[in-house]
């Protein structure tokens, strides 16, 4: 069975391939449309539209992305989203007739069929987008992927909230339990059960039978609020809360809306749209299938040259924790003496480190022992750019250590990140390295990616991680 991330991938995709079927179809319909009344200049022919709608859809999605349809929707087809929709149509083909206009000596295109594909487009495309909202429920449902939800607080906002939630099955949520802001321990809330109280939060979290945690009670104390905040973090599990009004006013936070009940929580991340993780797949697929291609010659001088200098695999794999904590297997040049770490367990790698042989210093100072990596990218357990994985024995260490240190687990572990191309080296602190990632999370872009490959190639970025 799918994992619920992956599921949102796949569902997300889906989503991205069915609307270019349906702004393709659109615009053969407007053609048929358009073509069935008189035309001075005669009618052309189908296949020489045809060869120019890829194009067409390829923009109308950009800016579809552009206006938001790819962000996960609290609703079937809601009225912010029909509105977009009508919006990022208007603008799409517009673009196509500016295009056309550019270029009017290479294609002749009908400003008619500009008009109707608006018409066309869009009843299609709101049509679509309520079929998948029910085929979306109906996948979560029965693949028991709905997310797992803990309302913290038992008053009436509570109760509202749960109400509005059981009548909202598009959100795909599933209440679980409330946890009592007070002393009670018994009892239910609009049909749920009390499971206990907030004292107890931090122990039904480690059961990892909770995905989402909102609280109800936006007057409890600030340091009570931010421990709740800490202990969903470290279990990489959503944190939202109904705010009070100055919350709202004053914290830039996001503010999302069930019914009329306001929920306050941390701003979504890029990652969240699944265009950009299908984009960001893209290119991590062609650039690592090319350079496995490019990088086999070297990597088989290396592995005569590894045997050569010292006994042991040329390669090596180790455990080291990726996205949403999972654990994988890294796959490495060895670099080390093969007992490197026999009676003393996980080590931090220091500078002039004495188990380091003699060809493994020049592959670590120049990368090469990280080329394998390639491999977990093409298979899709990494990423090209994204936080250096670390192994679950200093994850464990650093997630009580190190404030927000899981977030980084948000995302694809990647060969190189943010932190290293400034310099985030070895004696450097793992706190400073968070905030980069963490910068590099909340802002990504693909054109961000490209310019940490592009400093790569031209910085020393090795960043001796913890597992390293």
């Amino acid at each position: 069975m799918l994992s619920r991330k992956k599921s949102n991938s796949l569902v997300g995709t889906l989503l991205v391939l069915g609307d270019a079927i349906t702004v393709y179809l659109g615009l053969v319909m407007a053609y048929w449309i358009r073509f069935q009344l008189p035309h001075p200049l005669g009618k052309p022919e189908l296949s020489e539209y045809m060869k120019y709608f890829v194009l067409m859809t390829v923009i109308i999605l950009f800016v579809y992305r552009h206006f938001g349809l790819y962000n996960r929707q609290w609703s079937l087809v809601s009225s912010s989203e029909i509105a977009r929709i009508v919006k990022a149509n208007a603008v799409g083909v517009v673009a196509v007739m500016v295009l056309a206009f550019m270029f009017k000596n290479v294609f002749q295109y009908s400003t008619v069929h500009a008009v109707i594909s608006f018409f066309t487009i869009a009843l299609l495309l709101l049509l679509y987008r309520k079929l998948f909202g029910r085929f979306e429920i109906w996948f979560f449902r029965t693949q028991g992927l709905n997310k797992r939800l803990v309302v913290v607080g038992s008053d009436d906002k509570a109760a509202a909230l749960i109400d509005n939630i059981n009548n909202a099955p598009q959100l795909c949520y599933e209440v679980v339990g409330v946890l009592a802001a007070g002393g009670e321990k018994s009892g239910e809330v609009a049909g749920v059960k009390v499971i206990g109280n907030i004292d107890e939060l931090e122990q039904l979290l480690k059961k990892k039978e909770v995905d989402e945690v909102i609280l109800t009670v936006p007057g409890l104390d600030h340091s009570v609020k931010q421990q709740m905040i800490l202990h969903c973090e470290r279990e990489l599990i959503n944190f939202r809360m109904v705010p009070d009004v100055y919350e709202i006013l004053t914290s830039n936070v996001e503010v999302v809306n069930i019914d009329g009940v306001p929920l306050l929580g941390i701003k979504g991340i890029p990652f969240d749209s699944p265009w950009n993780r299908i984009v960001k797949r893209v290119m991590d697929i062609v650039v690592s299938f090319i350079g496995l291609i490019v990088c086999a010659p070297v990597l088989l001088l290396f592995a005569i040259m590894i045997k050569l200098d010292s006994k042991g695999p040329v390669f090596y794999k180790q455990v080291r924790a990726g996205e949403d904590g999972r654990e994988f297997n890294i796959y490495k040049m060895r670099t080390m003496c093969s007992d490197a770490e026999t009676g003393t367990g996980p080590l931090m790698t220091a500078e002039n480190d004495q188990r380091i042989t003699g060809i493994g210093c020049f592959m670590r100072k120049h990368d090469i022992d990280e080329v394998p990596q390639l491999w977990n990218v093409l298979i899709g357990q990494m990423s090209l750019v994204g936080p250096r994985p670390e192994r679950p024995h200093f994850v464990n260490q650093f997630k009580n250590d190190i404030k927000r240190y899981m977030s980084r687990h948000q995302v694809k572990a990647g060969m190189t990140g943010w932190a290293q191309v400034n310099g985030l080296r070895q004696n450097t602190s793992f706190e400073e390295r968070t905030r980069y990632d963490l910068f590099y999370i909340e802002n990504w872009s693909l054109w961000l990616d490209l310019k940490i490959l592009i400093m790569t190639f031209f910085k020393k970025t090795r960043s001796y991680s913890a597992g390293e």
